[in-house]
Parts: structure tokens; sequence; C-alpha cells
């Protein structure tokens, strides 16, 4: 049985990450997703090589595609991408906004030839609003969003989350989410439309709790000032006698109940929702033991108490094999695997990320180009591979 997209085909004209994270999901699903690349060295992560020549960050992101290394700077390439299109049903791109308008690719253009075509396009700060012409990444989405102010330590200073949250969860995620809600729409209208995903408007949508709280008087949003980044005892991180860390979510009563009788501590029942002088006072409890010392104490009680663990440490843990979070690829490369698990369509083995252009000649013939059609482009310098 194919994947549950089995059948869509996409064409993607992304780079980096929030696109090409979207759209190995999509894969991973069973989509046919053709990278569209710049014959000149195609995705910019693909310089970012280590070991072998290789860029495993390109490859992370890249696997289950093909890729078509094809000029769009030039009219002939963008003919080829308009003849192109008539087999696809999704586009998505992620250029600053203005660019597909320029190339004669906005999706008023598009519709009128492909009705059925589905536009996704991911940009920052939108398509519309003052600062669509800005550039821009992660770290500064996150920061024109208010997420920045809340995130570090209690002393103010403030940090950099250790992933892209604004890329994945504001961009790539809410990307796909438009996107398989318009190819649902298409099947009851016959029609495709425009997909504006904004990672500043992701970023500031994951917010949406604590600005009811701003709201409603109840939330002060800076580092370790509101109930879930630090400001009470139930809900933190704490440093073990080996230097390393203990998170504790005993958010609901009944497991902060259990965190103090499991400790004795039958006096921090009522303080809960301490202050600082209540954190000071369970942080000096961590302190008396190992982060391993801790985990084994805590994985016998129901407290939500679990060690701290680094990647490393996360990737080998008995969870993520039990989960099936780790896979390798057809080279027997170990890479993260997709966290979408849908009974009924299981995922087929990974396929290896492209080289740039590996299948122009397959997806250019497929959409009955003719063996000379195709050789008069790469002798044009349109094509590789």
């Amino acid at each position: 049985m194919g994947g549950a997209l089995s059948g869509l085909k996409v064409l993607d004209l992304t780079m980096n990450l929030p696109g090409p994270y979207m759209t190995w999901l999509l894969a991973g699903l069973g989509a046919e997703v053709v990278k569209v690349e710049n014959p000149a060295g195609g995705d910019y992560a693909r310089a970012l090589r280590g070991v072998g020549g290789r860029s495993p960050y390109f490859e992370a992101v890249n696997r289950n595609k093909k890729s078509l290394a094809l000029d769009l700077k030039r009219p002939r390439g963008r003919e080829v991408l308009l003849a192109l299109l008539q087999h696809y049903d999704v586009l998505v791109e992620g250029f600053r906004p203005g660019v597909m308008q320029r190339l004669g690719l906005d999706y008023a253009t598009l519709s009128a030839l492909q009705p059925r075509l589905i536009l996704v396009s991911i940009s920052g700060y939108g398509q519309e609003g003052p600062y669509r012409l800005r550039a821009g990444h992660d770290i500064n989405y996150l920061a024109q969003a208010g997420v920045l102010a809340m995130t570090g330590a209690r002393d103010g200073q403030l940090a950099l989350p250790g992933v892209q949250i604004a890329d994945l969860a504001g961009g790539s995620l809410l990307a796909l989410v438009g996107l398989l809600a318009a190819v649902v729409q298409r099947q009851a209208t016959g029609r495709g439309q425009f997909v504006d995903a904004s990672m500043f408007d992701g970023s500031i949508s994951l917010a949406t709790m604590v600005f009811a709280g701003l709201e409603a008087g109840m939330e002060d949003p800076r580092p370790a000032g509101m109930a879930l980044n630090g400001a009470f005892p139930c809900y933190n991180l704490y440093k073990t006698a080996d230097g390393l860390y203990m998170s504790l979510g005993a958010l609901e009563p009944k497991f902060w109940v259990n965190f103090c009788q499991a400790l004795g501590r039958q006096d921090l029942l009522g303080h809960q929702f301490g202050g600082p002088d209540k954190v000071a006072e369970v942080a000096g409890i961590f302190a008396g033991r190992t982060r391993d010392e801790w985990a084994g104490f805590w994985a016998g009680h129901d407290a939500c108490c679990e060690p701290v663990l680094n990647l490393q440490e996360a990737a080998a843990s008995r969870l993520t094999a039990a989960r099936g979070m780790i896979r390798r690829d057809q080279e027997g490369r170990r890479q993260l695997a997709s966290p979408l698990k849908l009974a009924a369509s299981p995922p087929a083995p990974d396929q290896p990320a492209p080289a740039l252009g590996q299948h122009s000649d397959e997806v250019l013939g497929a959409a009955g180009l003719s063996p000379k059609d195709i050789r008069e482009l790469r002798d044009q310098g349109l094509l590789a591979g």
C-alpha cells in the first residue's frame, strides 16, 4: 500500500530549512516531491559539507525527493516549469515576496494556466505588510514575535532556543497544515488556492495562551516570569550534583503532591506556586544527587520529573528506539525519522537525498519532453544532471 499522500505531486522551489522540512514530511507520507534547483550549485545547504564532502544538513531534510536542476532565471527555464506544472498539484516556494511575480510565476498567472494548482509561499513576514521585503532568519522572527523576550534565565539574560522554532513550528508545520487544508477543499471545489505562510505569524500564534494571560493580567512575559517558563517551583529546571539538569513539570496538584510525598517534604505541599525562595529551596534538594541518580529515583514516582538529555543521549535512549525515531537510509546512514505515524500507511524505507539534477531527464521525460528537447536544454546551460 502506498503512503497516505500517494498520487500528490509537488514541485519544491525552497532551500535551507523551512520549506525542505515541510516537503520532506510530504515525501514521507508518499507524495512525489521534485526539488527544483539552480544548476549552478542548487540548494544553499548543499554547500555545508561535512565528512566525505557531503552535506548532512541538506541530506537530513531532502530524503525521498527527486532533483531537477533547471535555471528559472532564464525565460526558457520558466517556460519549462510552466509546462511541468500541468502535471503537478502543488508548488512550494520560499523566495522573498515579489520574486515570483517578477518571474511571472505569481498565483494569478499560475492559476489561470492550472486552476487546480495549490501554491504555498513560505516567507518571514508574509506576502503583505510593512516588513514583507525584509530579510530575516529564525532569530529575527522570534524576536519580532515576542518569543525571545520571554526565553532565558531568571537574571534576565535571554537565550536562543536550540532548534529553529520559527522556521519549523511557525513555518514548516503551519504551512503543511495550510497545504493539506487546501488539498481537502480542492476535492470539494475542484480548484486550488494560494497559501500565505509567514514564519512571523506562526511564531506569534505559538504564544496564544501567553497572550490571553497577558490580556487578563495573569502573565508577566519575561524570562522566569510565567508559570511555564520558570516562575514557580513546580515547573522548572534544576541543576544536579554533577552539573547536569532535571526537568520538573508537576503542574497539576496531584503531581505536586506525589513530588512532595516522594521526597518526604510535606512542608512544601502548600508552595507549589511559591516565589523565588521556594524555587531556591527545591533547587537545593536537586543539588544533593546526580542527574542519573535522580532519574532512577523519579522513574518510580508519578511526578513528571525527567532528566535533561543532550541530543546524543536522546538518540541512544530506549524511548527513541521504541518509537522508531531513528532509521537508516539505503546507504546505511542514521537519520531521524518522520514523526508522523499513520497506522494504515507506514512509511517506506528512506531514499537518500538526491544529487543535484539527478532526476532531471526522468522528470522532464515524464512531462512529455523528448530526449532532443532535454538535450537542447542541457546544451543551452539551462539544465544540469
